[in-house]
């Protein structure tokens, strides 16, 4: 009876393995864009781009963030009808969608190129996965130092923006003013010199918090 419930236990692990195997290496169509960061597949699922974060585009009341359209286009032009393989981290975020790695067929890394691009800043989540976030940070550290895509002028925006205060524990920073530092415990709370120095630092913009520039806070100047 043991060796039985031994060999069924055996069996189990084996399918479980092989369900996230191919799950990895399976093939799936990309069908919509909704943003920078978010893509939804031929077969329904929504799929959120792990470990990045884009400029947020106009939606209802949500005013339209600095390069949040090019980040968009720059994923239509890449993914849009294209056969991408999905390393899953999340199975479900609080909006209900998977949150994967994901490498188009000559095995380019999306997200990777979004940083690379200066079209995306690292969003790092959890305590997994650190190596990949540490290179995702090195590609961003590069990307800022040389102006690319966004960063031309958003690093001249934050300069002039004021201090910021980080959490040490999220890897999120916030502007000063913001009514959750309060809440931040002591021995967490890391101060910057401006959010050009937090992001260099591995930490990315609190969403509760409207740090992101609007096109209009730097288009129109």
């Amino acid at each position: 009876m043991i060796n039985r419930t031994i060999c069924l236990l055996a069996i189990l692990c084996l399918i479980c393995v092989t369900v996230l195997t191919s799950f990895a290496d399976t093939v799936h169509t990309v069908a919509t864009v909704i943003d920078g960061d978010t893509v939804i597949l031929k077969d329904g699922r929504k799929v959120r781009i792990a470990f990045i974060d884009t400029p947020e585009l106009e939606y209802k009341k949500r005013k339209q963030q600095y390069f949040s359209i090019k980040a968009k286009k720059f994923i239509v032009d890449t993914v849009l009808g294209q056969n991408v393989t999905l390393q899953r981290i999340t199975a479900k975020d609080r909006y209900k969608r998977l949150v994967a790695i994901v490498t188009l067929r000559d095995g380019r890394d999306v997200g990777a190129l979004l940083v690379q691009k200066g079209l995306a800043f690292v969003y790092p989540h959890g305590v997994k996965h650190r190596s990949y976030i540490d290179k995702l940070g090195e590609m961003q550290k590069k990307a800022m130092n040389a102006r690319a895509g966004m960063w031309d002028k958003v690093i001249t925006y934050f300069e002039n923006a004021g201090n910021v205060v980080g959490n040490r524990r999220s890897k999120r920073f916030f502007a000063l003013d913001c009514k959750v530092v309060k809440d931040i415990a002591t021995k967490n709370k890391v101060h910057f010199m401006s959010a050009v120095d937090a992001l260099y630092n591995g930490y990315a913009p609190a969403r509760i918090c409207k740090l992101w520039p609007l096109d209009t806070d730097i288009l129109d100047k």
